[in-house]
């Protein structure tokens, strides 16, 4: 009978499919040798997967190297199995019944270099179990249930290389489980139980690159836990609940080239963390709670290619954060609390490709912001607070080409001419364009690169005596670069207004170019409204005068 769906059913299915597609593009090389009941056998594969197998097959094959067994349901695997078939090289269990091992069970397998056990249904296992595997290069337990393993488990293990023991309910570890395996290079340790790590745990590891502790329960680390993997390249540390870093516990990595810290609760960085990792070429950040970064952070890593730190809380990030990263091709801030970022913040990332800066709290962006990012192809301002973009904010970006701009309150008037005419000018290169007005009223929803420019007027400010234009005493400290465009348009446009707003008359120093008029069944006022046959005329004002503008609507004959 079938047991209760598990979380691991998806990978089991997955695996289970793949064995099977390698086994039926075996089928036309099935030699004529007899084969165990139960199984198929191929030119050095036999593959067990019928239910009804009772034990391991006696009649194994004598040229077979390897034998897979797939959903099987007999549950002993006993002592020296297998020792009437010392050819093999690698055996594996996937999904099957197996709970119990007897000792020695893989013994008389001399060329043992392969052996696999995943998704079985035994939670625990002796130190007798593998004994005599000096050959062994490669051991995999995932997705077993093992809560604890016995300290001399991998005594007889001198050859191995990897290591697979992710996906399990493992809590602890003896501190010296690791001895033996001093030629050990991956280590995968991810999807467990494990609260704490003994800090010798991994010293034994000289030779190991690759170390996966993702998605445990690591609360915090020993400062000196990684103190012995000189040799280690990548670290998988993402998935846990880590607050805080000891400032020494990466100091002795010199070759580490990426690291994963993603999704944990780390709410500082020490300023130092990252000082002895001059290699480092990937760091994922995402998914802490930073509030904000020290000064230099990065700067002894300059080979860093790609940095994320989004989903934590920055709302600031200083002047030289980024300093030293020539290398950098992907940084992602997205998603934090970001309202303001410094003129040269991006100063000296020549190498940039892609910069996403979505999901923010930007009012407002430098105009020299991303000047000399020539290598700069997607850059994302989605889901801010912009109204508006400076003039010339992307006069040095030669090669971007995708611009997400969308989700920002848009406003479509004289100061939206330098974004919309770039748009324009490079329609043919741009893809991701979502832009739409957000107002002034009568321009709300638009899509502002179907606009003309001609629409793309300033609204005058009204005081209790008429209108007039934003003066100086209007601006903010420091907005005089965000003004430019709009003085340079106030000497050359002027743009009439009735007190309703509902008609708006934009002309500059030769002509008046375009009139908005918002008709209506009745006014506000309660009066009728224009009607067919009927003229009406409003007394307009700016800051330049007056104007008085008459609108005539007829009904030709034979019209309704």
């Amino acid at each position: 009978m079938a047991g209760p769906p598990t979380a691991h059913q998806p990978l089991m299915e997955m695996l289970r499919g793949a064995w099977l597609c390698g086994a039926c593009l075996l089928l036309l090389a099935r030699p004529t040798q007899p084969c165990p009941v139960g199984c198929d056998c191929f030119i050095h594969e036999v593959f067990c997967s019928e239910e009804e197998l009772a034990a391991i097959p006696p009649d194994i094959p004598p040229h077979a190297t390897d034998i897979i067994f797939v959903e099987t349901s007999f549950t002993t695997v006993g002592a020296r199995a297998f020792s009437g078939s010392p050819n093999l090289t690698k055996v594996v269990f996937l999904n099957t019944q197996v709970c119990h091992f007897g000792p020695d069970a893989f013994g008389g397998l001399p060329r043992l270099q392969d052996l696999e056990i995943t998704g079985g249904a035994f939670s625990n296992l002796s130190s007798n179990i593998f004994s005599n595997l000096a050959s062994l290069v490669k051991f995999t337990l995932n997705f077993n249930k093992l809560e604890a393993l016995p300290e001399g488990l991998f005594g007889h293990m001198d050859a191995l290389e990897s290591l697979q023991l992710q996906g399990n309910q493992l809590q602890t570890l003896p501190r010296h489980l690791f001895q033996p395996l001093r030629h050990l290079k991956t280590l995968n340790l991810a999807q467990n139980l494990l609260a704490q790590l003994p800090e010798e745990l991994f010293h034994p590891l000289g030779s190991l690159e690759t170390l996966r502790l993702s998605n445990n329960v690591l609360a915090s680390l020993p400062k000196g836990v990684f103190g012995k993997l000189s040799s280690l390249q990548e670290l998988f540390l993402d998935g846990n609940s880590i607050s805080e870093l000891p400032p020494e516990v990466f100091a002795q990595l010199p070759h580490l080239e990426k690291l994963w810290l993603q999704r944990n609760a780390i709410r500082q960085l020490p300023p130092a963390i990252f000082s002895s990792l001059g290699n480092l070429t990937f760091l994922n950040l995402q998914g802490n709670a930073l509030k904000m970064l020290p000064t230099g952070l990065f700067a002894h890593s300059p080979g860093l290619i790609s940095l994320s730190l989004s989903h934590n809380q920055l709302e600031m990030v200083p002047e030289g954060a980024f300093a030293n990263l020539s290398s950098l091709g992907s940084l992602t801030l997205s998603h934090n609390a970001l309202t303001h970022l410094p003129t040269g913040v991006f100063r000296g990332l020549d190498g940039l490709v892609k910069l996403y800066l979505g999901y923010n709290n930007l009012t407002a962006l430098h105009p020299a912001l991303f000047q000399n990012l020539s290598k700069l192809e997607l850059l994302s301002l989605s889901r801010n607070l912009l109204t508006t973009l400076p003039e010339g904010i992307f006069n040095t970006n030669y090669n971007l080409f995708n611009l997400a701009l969308h989700g920002n309150p848009w406003q479509c008037d004289c100061h939206l001419a330098y974004l919309f005419n770039w748009l324009h000018q490079f329609s043919d290169r741009l893809f991701n364009i979502q832009t739409y007005c957000a107002g002034p009223a009568y321009l709300k929803g638009q899509v502002v690169p179907a606009l003309v420019e001609e629409q793309l007027v300033c609204p005058v400010t009204r005081d209790h005596l008429g209108f007039q234009a934003p003066g100086p005493e209007d601006r903010e400290p420091g907005d005089d670069w965000d003004l430019a465009a709009a003085d340079r348009a106030a000497r050359s446009r002027c743009t009439y207004s009735n007190p309703e707003g509902t008609v708006v008359l934009a002309c500059d120093e030769a002509k008046c170019r375009w009139l908005n008029v918002q008709l209506s069944s009745r006014q506000a006022s309660g009066s009728p409204g224009l009607m067919v046959n009927a003229c009406q005329e409003w007394d307009l004002k700016s800051s330049c005068g007056s104007v008085r503008v008459t609108v005539s609507i007829e009904a030709r004959a034979g019209e309704p």
